[in-house]
């Protein structure tokens, strides 16, 4: 058993190096703002399109960040949950509040 759980330990560690160095991408304002983030929904980057922002009035620039930033850390959950599952051979997808 417990050499089961240090190899389960060991291909957790990995997998959290793994979320660390992926990356994902939203968008929102078709494209005036973009939001990068990590697997472990870590923002990374914020980008505006500076041909575009100076047109935007700031309340709409803060929705459109808010967006971008939902849509990063959605995707960013998803495939943090798929890399798990991946790793671990358990299917998570329907348990609430891990990822």
């Amino acid at each position: 058993m417990f050499g089961n759980m240090s190899k389960i330990l060991g291909q957790l560690q990995g997998l959290q190096q793994q979320l660390k160095e992926l990356t994902v991408e939203a968008t929102a304002g078709d494209g005036l703002v973009r939001v990068i983030m990590n697997g472990q929904q870590q923002v990374l980057a914020v980008r505006f399109d500076p041909d575009r922002i100076n047109a935007t009035a700031p309340e709409e620039l803060g929705q459109m960040l808010a967006e971008a930033y939902r849509q990063a850390q959605q995707a960013s959950k998803t495939k943090a949950r798929d890399e798990f599952s991946k790793a671990t051979g358990l299917n998570i997808a329907n348990l609430p509040g891990i990822f």
